[in-house]
């Protein structure tokens, strides 16, 4: 039996829950002025809607950064002296890897990169935000810009169908159908002669632009048959293959087709199993708290020598101890309970294996040089495309990530283990599953935020975003805490004490009040809970 997906233009409430990235409707040229010392230098640039964009390459050319340019994949990499930074076409996120730890985290922009006429473009505060911070050079963006002609309307084109190529992930592979225009009605489906049928009415295809696609195992063959009233394309396929799921991209009008493995369906099956499994019971009944660290990894010393991994679990029994004694329809599972080291990966295992519907994760903060004025609270979650105005932006958020993250190393053969986590492609597909949790997740970092922000003498540093490895494979919503900095005196006195862990547990506690009624409600009710009501 083959499966078909017929894809229409009212079919508006599927696409309207696809998560893409943000639409630049209008880009004219711009000319950005930088500075650098008593060198000055006009670089191009564009003005999306407000956002300035700058060339990556005439500035990189103007720091003196190495490029590496893969126009295949639409890619591109700057080589500082410490880091790799590799860049993506229309993707928001950059994969920011350490030459001398090999651990790579990702860092997302407020906005997406744009490729025009084989360049590319940053937005310009957050992407020389991050090289400063990375290899200082003392670089400055001038304010004033000179705006240039608006680019040229585009020409009708001759053909809808302009292309096709194929990209591979470690969870399937993505297959793109290069449009000019927004496309009408189409199908695709895989038959059982092992084809893959994608059929589109009133449309022109290139057969020579589409006799250059590069075949693959996945995809081993394509032939085009144009007809009169549509255009069929038809694709030789993997006989692992056995799904194809078509969206649509809105900045692009590209045809996007997802295509699964057996065993890659067999695994998201699973994921989904657990999630739907928790979604028929619309009862905040399991909380996973993590208490961050322990046993070999100490986590991060204080300045008076407390560490990381105590304070956390300090916080953990505390907290579980409240929701025990006052949440009798609630239950407490701990990834651990004692100065014992649990790896990273089953901490996810546990939350999930036990149906978790909150997993909070307790940490302590910290810089590099001690002691340091830096001082507050922040609370984190993983949130797929681009960030909105409720959560703020971060500077240090993936400096915290880093650290956090490399927990993994303390693990025998972790390299090949978190191969998922640590490849950019596969990493960022992951955040997007956290699609399904993160409206939740925030709920709970708001509330969080502002009972810890009620109880506590510690500033309030807000809701951020970065990529914990601990929270990707939570399979619930979940957020990490960042309960203080030890790195700073005061700070670490507080989250030293038993009185201050728990001041913490009590606002923890609070928060999960709060958010249990608000959780339950949204879920038994079918539709999102808004935070601000509770």
């Amino acid at each position: 039996m083959r499966k078909r997906v017929l894809w229409l233009p009212c079919s508006l409430l599927i696409l309207s829950l696809v998560v893409v990235f943000p639409l630049h409707l209008r880009a004219e040229r711009t000319t950005i002025r930088l500075q650098l010392g008593e060198r000055k230098i006009n670089v191009s640039g564009y003005d999306s809607s407000g956002v300035i964009f700058v060339s990556v390459r005439e500035l990189a050319d103007f720091l003196s950064f190495p490029v590496v340019d893969n126009p295949d994949r639409r890619k591109i990499e700057l080589r500082l002296r410490t880091h790799r930074v590799k860049i993506t076409a229309s993707n928001p996120f950059l994969v920011v890897t350490s030459i001398g730890s090999g651990v790579s985290s990702s860092y997302q922009c407020a906005n997406a990169i744009l490729h025009f006429d084989s360049t590319y473009f940053a937005p310009a505060e957050d992407f020389i935000a991050l090289l400063e911070r990375l290899d200082p050079s003392g670089v400055l963006l001038e304010s004033r810009i000179r705006k240039t002609p608006s680019l040229p309307e585009a020409r009708a084109a001759r053909y809808d169908i302009t292309g096709a190529e194929l990209e591979p992930y470690s969870n399937g592979h993505l297959l793109t159908i290069k449009t000019s225009r927004k496309l009408g009605n189409f199908e695709a489906f895989i038959a059982a002669d092992g084809w893959l049928y994608v059929t589109v009415t009133d449309a022109v295809a290139d057969t020579v632009a589409l006799a250059r696609f590069k075949t693959s195992d996945a995809v081993r063959r394509l032939q085009v048959y144009q007809y009169p009233t549509s255009v069929q394309l038809t694709f030789k396929i993997s006989p692992d293959i056995i799904q194809v799921d078509p969206i649509v991209d809105r900045r692009t009008n590209d045809l996007l087709l997802a295509l699964h493995s057996r065993a890659a369906l067999e695994k998201e099956k699973q994921m989904q199993d657990k999630l739907q499994r928790a979604r028929t019971r619309a009862n905040l009944d399991v909380i996973v708290i993590d208490a961050g660290h322990g046993g070999k990894d100490p986590g991060t010393i204080g300045v008076g020598g407390t560490r990381e991994k105590d304070v956390a679990l300090g916080v953990a029994l505390k907290l579980g101890r409240l929701i025990e004694q006052n949440l009798q329809d609630v239950k407490v599972v701990y990834t651990r309970k004692t100065d014992v080291f649990v790896e990273l990966g089953e901490r996810a295992k546990i939350a999930n294996r036990e149906n978790g519907k909150l997993f909070i994760s307790i940490h302590c903060n910290s810089t590099e040089r001690k002691p340091s004025s830096a001082n507050g609270f922040e609370i984190y979650i993983i949130r797929p495309g681009k960030a909105e105005s409720a959560i703020r932006s971060a500077e240090n958020s993936m400096d915290v990530a880093d650290r956090e993250n490399k927990v993994i190393e303390y693990e025998e053969g972790y390299q090949a283990r978190y191969q998922e986590v640590t490849n950019e492609e596969s990493f960022i597909l992951l955040t997007m599953r956290q699609s399904a949790f993160v409206q939740h997740s925030e709920m709970f970092a708001e509330k969080a935020s502002n009972e810890m922000a009620n109880l506590l003498k510690i500033q309030n540093s807000g809701v951020r975003q970065a990529g914990f490895y601990v929270l990707v494979y939570a399979s619930m919503p979940n957020v990490l805490v960042e309960t203080g900095y030890l790195s700073n005196r005061a700070e670490e006195k507080v989250l030293r004490s038993p009185e201050g862990q728990k001041k913490i547990a009590e606002a923890l506690f609070k928060a999960i009040e709060g958010f249990k009624s608000a959780y339950e409600n949204s879920l038994n009710e079918g539709q999102p809970s808004d935070p601000q009501r509770d």
